[in-house]
């Protein structure tokens, strides 16, 4: 119970349900994600809204409370990734997995391919948020670096890129990561994937909702809350804390690949189900991005050479069902973000063996989550990826 709590109050229920796929748990259990949504319960729309705190980029929190303290002693103390331990690219749930809040030795998808089990041969491995560029795991990262400049190493945090972040707050008298800093981020993110990456892809859900939700997350999730800071602030020193990051005397700053971490001190964002950061969050937070960095709301990519970053008509990617104008509209954006999962679902479950399995599972996760949907949402009933036959970085990593 206190984990769930735990993973509730520190926003990764939400983020996680909408943004890491459990894919490996619903092949191996056809059970797992209908008990999955019926302990989550509906999804909280319209009828919520006037009970909702928020935090960054929308209408400040107004409580805070001792209870939101996430607790690091005891069995959640901080130890070190062991020689088998599998970390990945998401470092807030490798700070989880640190603190035992995850199975510390786990072997599930949140990083690279896991080892073989005995089931593998028969219900597929997985192969980890890093194992699915341009499905989940996109370029222009926060603080990875792109696919095809490293060699498919999308997990090895850049230093290059954190620098970029932590020297906007440089000489800020009371330095704070917040939505302001990371539309500046996400603009050379951006710039510098299109600038440096012939291969550069920014693709309909991995591009437009992971890659900005990655950015939007940051002082989103990792923002410690006080009563002087209701809404949150991210220091310096949270920051370096959640990347794995430290900084010798003279500066010089130093990456430790897998030891992400949960300041001691911190607390989460408000308790309850209302205050997580869901996708309506998101989708107001990608409103203030797109109106700096108009770019990160498109789909297409460079066409073999840097700086020819080409759009593609999203009106054609969904058979008429969404326009690119539409992504800047808060309610618009999250019917998209719901029907482009539901649309490429197979394609986040895929195993290289997948029988009755999978059908069932994509059936069940169907029938559970359309009830929870705004019925007036325009469905994707048409899904044209012949688009990304121009971009030849969508074939990148392709299984």
């Amino acid at each position: 119970m206190k984990i769930v709590l735990v993973l509730a109050g520190f926003g990764l229920i939400s983020a996680t349900r909408a943004l890491c796929p459990y894919a490996e748990q619903a092949l191996k259990d056809p059970e797992f994600v209908k008990r999955y949504v019926e302990k989550r319960g509906p999804i909280e729309h319209e009828t919520m809204k006037e009970k909702r705190q928020s935090g960054p980029g929308n209408i400040p929190f107004t409580t805070f409370d001792e209870n939101q303290e996430i607790d690091v002693t005891g069995d959640y103390a901080w130890k070190a990734p062991g020689p088998g331990d599998i970390r990945g690219p998401c470092p807030g749930l490798n700070a989880l997995a640190n603190h035992g809040y995850f199975p510390r030795g786990q072997t599930w998808s949140i990083g690279g391919k896991p080892p073989q089990t005995l089931t593998s041969p028969v219900l597929g491995a997985g192969d980890g948020l890093s194992g699915s560029h341009n499905k989940y795991e996109s370029d222009s990262s926060p603080a990875r670096g792109d696919y095809y400049l490293e060699n498919g190493d999308v997990t090895t945090l850049k230093l290059n890129k954190f620098k970029a972040l932590y020297d906007l707050q440089k000489n800020a008298a009371v330095p704070n990561y917040d939505l302001a800093t990371i539309i500046q981020h996400r603009k050379y993110t951006f710039d510098q994937s299109k600038s440096t990456n012939p291969y550069f892809f920014h693709a309909p859900f991995a591009g437009v909702a992971v890659a900005n939700a990655a950015h939007t997350f940051i002082p989103a999730l990792m923002s410690n809350h006080s009563a002087q800071y209701p809404n949150g602030i991210l220091d310096k020193e949270t920051l370096k804390s959640f990347f794995a990051i430290f900084e010798a005397p003279d500066g010089t700053l130093t990456y430790k690949p897998g030891w992400e971490r949960i300041p001691d001190n911190w607390y989460r964002r408000p308790l309850g189900l209302v205050n997580e950061y869901s996708p309506e969050s998101f989708a107001q937070d990608l409103v203030q991005i797109v109106a700096v960095v108009p770019e990160a709301a498109s789909v297409g990519g460079n066409t073999g050479t840097v700086n020819s970053f080409a759009g593609a008509d999203l009106g054609n990617i969904t058979g008429g069902a969404y326009q690119t104008s539409d992504l800047t509209n808060p309610q618009k954006f999250v019917c998209y973000f719901y029907q482009i999962t539901l649309a490429l679902v197979p394609d986040f479950l895929r195993s290289r063996a997948l029988g009755s399995l999978l059908g069932g599972a994509l059936n069940l996760l169907h029938n559970q989550i359309d009830p929870f949907v705004d019925p007036s949402c325009a469905k994707i009933a048409n899904y044209n990826d012949a688009f990304a036959a121009q971009f030849p970085g969508a074939a990148l990593a392709k299984r």
